[in-house]
């Protein structure tokens, strides 16, 4: 408290780290991008899709943008949209009107494709074990996909992955008699194409052996704009301040605001002027009564010299007083006036002559 100056730079600093040290960790947490859902083109690690998705922003003449929208209000028109990574169970027990939804996107000119995430097989069931009746789902009904899941011994243990998300998948589809782990159907003037497994489209994929450039072209078609879908994965667009933030690339406002925060801490706390000395006279009439307005004003008007002269001249012009003495003690307090001396000593002097009982 003794120095406020270096308290508030101190303030600032600490401020300001703190700041640095949040937003770094904000950078490292997004940079990775784990806080997404497996799949996701936001998610750098081998189990995110950013490498597919920068790679498409770099060939000539092809373009790349996600969606955060409903599915109802995806980008409709001649694009390529990519659901990756759908659960499977989820996907097959789709409501019909969820799979009209992705009928009208198609017949608007989009090629749409959906890959499942890949899953473990499953121990086969015992022998004797019940088996519920299983219902026609409307997948089926509407495009003629049947979901199949195979199986392994139960004595048999399943190979995982570092990241327990499996290289092959379990699932297959039976389409038209056939056996396989990709459809595509027609609708309008685009397609729907399914995909059994989504790993070939993942990082892990793009950067080790397991690379299948004829599987990436053959799932993006002849569109040349790729939409990867983030809705169905749970990456909703908020439209909240922070998120128009990060799309019109506002982070440097951000800082500068802060700044600008600390300087009004700084200057509001502390001043660049050195401090007033309050033994310092103060002559101005701010805050004063009539009185010290009266002796101000007197100060910066008359000089000292002339002060008795002034005084005397407009004691006699009032009349008042004046004419009780005598012109000689008139003429003595005159002469008092015009000399050079202590005006307070001199006033002394003049108060007595004008007191003393004699006339002269």
């Amino acid at each position: 408290m003794k120095n406020p100056k270096r308290l508030a730079i101190l303030m600032i600093a600490l401020a300001g780290g703190f700041v640095y040290g949040l937003w770094m960790l904000y950078q490292l947490r997004f940079a990775a991008g784990d806080i997404y859902s497996p799949y996701s083109s936001l998610r750098a690690d081998p189990m995110g899709t950013k490498a597919f998705y920068d790679s498409i922003r770099q060939l000539p003449g092809w373009s790349a943008a996600r969606n955060y929208l409903p599915l109802e209000n995806a980008p409709k028109g001649n694009a390529t949209l990519l659901f990756l990574g759908e659960e499977p169970y989820i996907f097959e027990a789709s409501p019909e009107e969820t799979l009209k939804e992705f009928e009208a996107l198609a017949r608007s000119g989009a090629r749409v494709v959906i890959a499942m995430r890949p899953l473990l097989r499953v121990p086969v069931r015992k022998p004797g074990a019940v088996t519920d009746a299983r219902e026609s789902a409307p997948i089926e009904k509407r495009w003629g996909v049947i979901f199949v899941y195979s199986t392994r011994p139960a004595n048999e243990e399943e190979q995982e992955t570092g990241n327990g998300i499996p290289k092959e998948t379990a699932l297959y589809f039976r389409y038209e008699d056939k056996t396989v782990d990709r459809v595509e159907r027609q609708f309008g003037n685009g397609v729907i194409v399914l995909l059994a497994n989504c790993y070939p489209l993942s990082n892990e994929a793009l950067a080790g052996d397991d690379r299948d450039t004829e599987l990436l072209a053959s799932t993006l078609g002849d569109k040349r704009n790729a939409i990867f879908d983030e809705h169905h994965l749970g990456i909703a667009e908020s439209g909240g301040i922070v998120t128009l933030a990060r799309k019109y690339n506002l982070e440097g406002m951000a800082a500068a605001l802060l700044l600008l925060l600390g300087l009004f801490i700084w200057k509001n706390s502390t001043s660049f002027l050195p401090p007033r000395d309050v033994s310092d006279k103060d002559d101005s009439v701010q805050a004063k009564d009539i009185g010290a307005g009266l002796a101000n004003l007197l100060r910066r008007n008359v000089l000292k010299k002339q002060l008795l002269q002034v005084c005397l001249k407009e004691w006699e012009s009032s009349r008042h007083g004046g004419r009780y003495y005598s012109p000689v003690k008139l003429e003595r307090v005159r002469n008092l006036a015009r000399q050079q001396g202590d005006a307070a000593e001199t006033y002394r002097k003049m108060s007595r002559i004008l007191t003393e009982r004699s006339d002269r």
